[in-house]
């Protein structure tokens, strides 16, 4: 079984005490940030609350003053935040007059579709186009390929979005422009399923244009790295079949290295998913977000900083796993 052995378990103890301190350190982050910046609901002092109360209706600042105590001092503040989460209680929205948790939930679902579903397509996409530039690419075809690539990875996400909304939805009119589904619809009618693939083509294909260029690039240049080991060389000279070599000797050797410099990669296609949710008003995370910054509602950023964190480190987490199950030599590095 993967980690019975005694490197291996300390590695995984060692993954997951690194990414439990990153996780510590982001609740810290997304804990203090709201309580200093100035004017924020939650940085007002105790002869200030009065003000807090002529913002917000009587039910909405009672949740408020229960939950957040903004009268005591920041280190109550911090252990009384930390009981809360751990009874899932993430606090009251000013703007929804809502439960946190109850909203974030509502809407993570459809930003998990959208990142994960473009993160796994990308992968195939990326490292196979990659691997065919290194190993059978060359003149025009590759310099053309490459290019393309370049160009499309200096060309920012938001940026991007526009340009595929203006082009196939409202020149050609091949998708929606706006929306996860049409807004007259529920779940329960006949046809749903089929509008919100619809819905979720365009934003897709926006973020796995977005991703695979810097993910082909990496893997091409992994590869052609690879190919020029010795013991490839030594493949060739002794007359194994040129597909084994490729797939054995070159390929399954390059996977390592191509997941271990993926994780960056992919956090920014987390980040991705958020501006394209903005641009084509898809109701997950990025438009909630959107709504938070401008209502200026701190209860509800601080909860989408959470969700997003803890979000970015499963999937750190998940490439780390996958690195070790390739490669375990891996283990005695850590």
């Amino acid at each position: 079984m993967f980690f019975r052995s005694r490197p291996s378990l300390k590695w995984l103890c060692t993954v997951l005490g690194r990414n439990c301190m990153q996780l510590g350190i982001l609740i810290i982050l997304g804990f203090l940030l709201p309580r200093l910046i100035p004017g924020s609901p939650l940085s007002f002092s105790a002869d200030q609350i009065d003000v807090l109360n002529a913002m917000l209706p009587k039910e909405t600042f009672n949740r408020f003053t229960d939950y957040y105590a903004p009268e005591q001092p920041l280190i109550k503040q911090f252990a009384g935040y930390l009981r809360h989460l751990a009874r899932g209680d993430w606090g009251y929205s000013f703007y929804y007059g809502l439960a946190v948790r109850e909203i974030v939930m509502s809407r993570v679902t459809l930003t998990l579709f959208l990142s994960l579903t473009s993160i796994v397509i990308s992968i195939f996409i990326a490292v196979s186009l990659g691997a065919y530039l290194a190993l059978k690419g060359g003149g025009y075809l590759e310099k053309g390929l490459l290019t393309l690539l370049l160009v499309l990875q200096t060309i920012p996400v938001f940026l991007l979005a526009i340009l595929c909304r203006m082009l196939f939805a409202h020149h050609l009119g091949w998708f929606p422009a706006f929306g996860a589904y049409p807004l007259v619809m529920t779940p329960a009618d006949a046809g749903f399923a089929l509008h919100f693939l619809r819905h979720a083509i365009l934003p897709i294909a926006v973020l796995i244009l977005y991703t695979v260029p810097p993910v082909a690039v990496l893997t091409r240049n992994v590869v052609q790295k690879i190919k020029r080991e010795p013991y490839v060389e030594a493949a060739y000279y002794f007359g194994i079949r040129e597909r084994i070599i490729w797939l054995y000797y070159i390929l399954l050797n390059s996977l390592p290295e191509i997941l271990g410099r993926l994780n960056i990669t992919f956090l920014y296609a987390i980040a991705g998913a958020l501006f394209v949710e903005i641009i084509f008003s898809y109701p997950g995370m990025g438009t909630l977000m959107k709504v938070a910054v401008e209502a200026r509602d701190y209860p509800l950023i601080q909860g989408i900083f959470l969700v997003t964190s803890i979000y970015s480190i499963a999937i750190n987490m998940l490439f780390e796993l996958l690195s070790i199950k390739l490669n375990p030599r891996l283990t005695k590095m850590t």
